[in-house]
């Protein structure tokens, strides 16, 4: 089994959580799997299609006809509408910009950071990464976590700024607003999840670390 890969809004979602649905969410994440479906997958494809394949709000909010599954196209046409009322505060133009990957101190977890877009704001070239999940977010937590990555980007190419906009209630929580403490408490959630997976792994009866497990003869 390959080091399990967590996104970023699925890592915002675990330091988020009170402890047991976190240790619960950390196991089912260790366990085999196909991949789960992704209900936002349609609604980050139509932040792309209006950022950059030239499609206006309207033609893309009417898109959300084609969804199947009621609850899916609800949650997407909510927060295109909360997207697009942010948006016209800043009507720059979005460019895309490169995802970050990057393996925990222990090599349990791998992170990947995907922005849905580069806008410009206050004056920095920031990466933003847009959360539409229904859970309660900590500034001081996801500044952190936005410190890791930011830390850990190629310092040549590297935005000005790291983002994370919340289409709850289009709350803009900036890498650039944290301190060191902050950043310090990013890379101490990096070593206790990993904690979390090692304990996770041994509970399920797997070799403590992805590293050790068997690989198939060739």
């Amino acid at each position: 089994m390959p080091v399990p890969k967590i996104g970023f809004s699925a890592f915002l979602k675990i330091i988020n959580s009170n402890p047991r649905p976190q240790r619960s969410i950390v196991r089912d994440r260790c366990r085999p799997n196909s991949g789960g479906y992704d209900f936002h997958k349609s609604f980050r494809y139509r932040v792309q299609q209006v950022s950059f394949a030239g499609l206006t709000p309207a033609e893309v909010l009417s898109s959300t006809q084609q969804i199947s599954r009621e609850p899916e196209r609800r949650s997407a046409r909510r927060a295109l509408e909360q997207f697009f009322v942010w948006k016209e505060e800043l009507p720059g133009a979005m460019f895309s910009s490169q995802p970050v990957c990057f393996e925990s101190p222990a090599g349990q977890f791998k992170l990947e950071f995907v922005p849905d877009f580069l806008l410009e704001i206050a004056g920095r070239r920031t990466a933003v990464h847009l959360w539409n999940t229904q859970h309660d977010l900590s500034a001081h937590l996801v500044r952190a976590a936005l410190c890791s990555v930011a830390t850990r980007h190629p310092f040549e190419n590297r935005p000005d700024d790291f983002a994370v906009l919340s289409l709850r209630d289009r709350t803009l929580y900036r890498w650039s607003d944290a301190d060191r403490e902050t950043a310090a408490l990013g890379e101490r959630l990096l070593e206790l999840l990993d904690t979390q997976f090692a304990a996770a792994r041994t509970e399920l009866g797997l070799p403590a670390s992805p590293r050790e497990e068997p690989r198939p003869l060739p």
